[in-house]
C-alpha cells in the first residue's frame, strides 16, 4: 500500500480507536447540500461523520480490532465517530 493510503488507513483506525461508537452510513441519494447540514447537525452534538474509501476503511477496521464489516461496506459509505 502506497504511504499516503497508510497514513489515510491509520487516521481512520484513529478515530474509530477515540470514539466509544461509530456509524456506517449510505448516503446515496443525498444533495450536497443535506450532506452538509447533517454534517453541520452532527458537529453540535460533537459528532463528525467522514466519506470514506470502503477498501482502506476495511483495513482499518481490522487494525482496530472493532468488527467484521465485510458484507456492508458497498456503494457510498460515510462513518459517523463521536464522543457521545
Amino acid at each position: 500500500m502506497r504511504p499516503e493510503k497508510q497514513l489515510i488507513t491509520k487516521e481512520y483506525a484513529r478515530r474509530l480507536n477515540a470514539s466509544p461508537f461509530f456509524l456506517v452510513v449510505d448516503y446515496k441519494g443525498l444533495t450536497v447540500g443535506q450532506f452538509t447540514e447533517l454534517r453541520k447537525r452532527l458537529s453540535k452534538t460533537g459528532s463528525e461523520m467522514h466519506v470514506v474509501k470502503n477498501s482502506m476503511f476495511r483495513i482499518a477496521v481490522k487494525e482496530a480490532g472493532v468488527a467484521d464489516l465485510a458484507g456492508t461496506l458497498a456503494g457510498q459509505v460515510a462513518v459517523v465517530t463521536g464522543q457521545r
